[in-house]
C-alpha cells in the first residue's frame, strides 16, 4: 500500500493514502487490519481524504513494514464482498410473496412424501442431485 506520512510524533502517526478518498466498507476493512496489528492503541480513519491515524506503542517500524507490505487491492477485494452482502435488517424487511410460500410448501410435501416412498439408494442420490444443480446459488 503506498501512503505518505503526514504527521508523526513519538506515538502517534498519521498517513494519507496515495490513493486519495476510499469507501467506507474500504475504511472498515482496513480499520479490522489495523486494529489486529500489535503495538497499535487506537485508530481513525478519515474515509473523504483518504487519511488513517493512529496510536503506535513502540512498534512503529514494524507497523509501517506491514502497512508497506499491504496489498490494497486485497482491501479492494474484500470490500466488494462486504458491499454485497444482505445485512439482517434487510432480510427481516423482506417478505414473501403468498404465491411463492404455496410453492414452496407444495415442494417441501412432495419431497417428504417422495422420502418416505423412495429406496434409501435412490434418494441418495436425489438428493446429491439437488447439491450439484444449486452449487451456484
Amino acid at each position: 500500500m503506498e501512503y505518505i506520512i503526514m504527521h508523526e510524533t513519538s506515538k502517534y502517526m498519521r498517513l494519507r493514502l496515495r490513493k486519495g478518498h476510499i469507501t467506507a466498507s474500504q475504511a472498515e476493512i482496513l480499520r479490522y487490519v489495523l486494529e489486529g496489528q500489535q503495538g497499535v492503541s487506537g485508530i481513525r480513519i478519515y474515509p473523504a481524504s483518504g487519511s488513517i491515524s493512529f496510536f503506535c506503542e513502540k512498534e512503529r517500524g514494524k507497523i509501517l513494514y506491514k502497512l508497506k507490505r499491504l496489498q490494497f487491492h486485497n482491501v479492494e477485494m474484500f470490500a466488494r464482498e462486504l458491499d454485497n452482502r444482505i445485512s439482517t435488517e434487510e432480510l427481516s424487511r423482506r417478505k414473501l410473496s403468498p404465491e411463492v410460500k404455496n410453492r414452496l410448501r407444495r415442494k417441501v410435501l412432495i419431497e417428504t412424501v417422495a422420502d418416505l416412498l423412495m429406496p434409501v439408494p435412490l434418494q441418495v442420490g436425489y438428493h446429491a442431485y439437488q447439491l450439484v444443480t444449486l452449487r451456484d446459488l
